[in-house]
């Protein structure tokens, strides 16, 4: 695994997904609602329809984390087939309501976000 891009990758989807709820936060707050604590902010996160597009994102990273933790050690073809899924999910239908259809929306608000996309664009070549 020393030499797979699976862990660089799965940094960059946690860094990627915490710029993400940032943004859809501070999206939510500007429509009027507001975050009270880090408690409520964590029951919209797994409740409210507005953050569900998110949880694929943190799905992916738990997955992740999940396969480097196994014993045995994770194999390259399942590593190979989380990173397969990681461009899907940034890179794949943009069907309405689609993540990769919402995530294109936030890239072009959000340079920070664009940024961190052209990163991990890398790790797909």
């Amino acid at each position: 695994m020393n030499d797979h891009p699976l862990p660089a990758l799965r940094n960059q989807l946690l860094s990627l997904h915490k710029l993400l709820l940032d943004s859809e936060r501070a999206a939510y707050e500007k429509e009027g609602n507001a975050v009270q604590s880090p408690m409520q902010f964590l029951q919209l996160l797994m409740e409210h329809e507005r953050f569900a597009w998110l949880r694929q994102l943190s799905q992916l990273v738990v997955m992740m984390d999940e396969a480097m933790e196994e014993k045995p050690p994770i194999t390259k073809e399942r590593a190979d087939a989380l990173v397969a899924e990681a461009r899907h999910l940034l890179m794949g239908s943009d069907e309405p309501g689609s993540f990769a259809a919402r995530y294109a929306k936030v890239r072009e608000l959000e340079a920070t976000v664009a940024a961190a996309h052209a990163e991990i664009s890398k790790s797909f070549e």
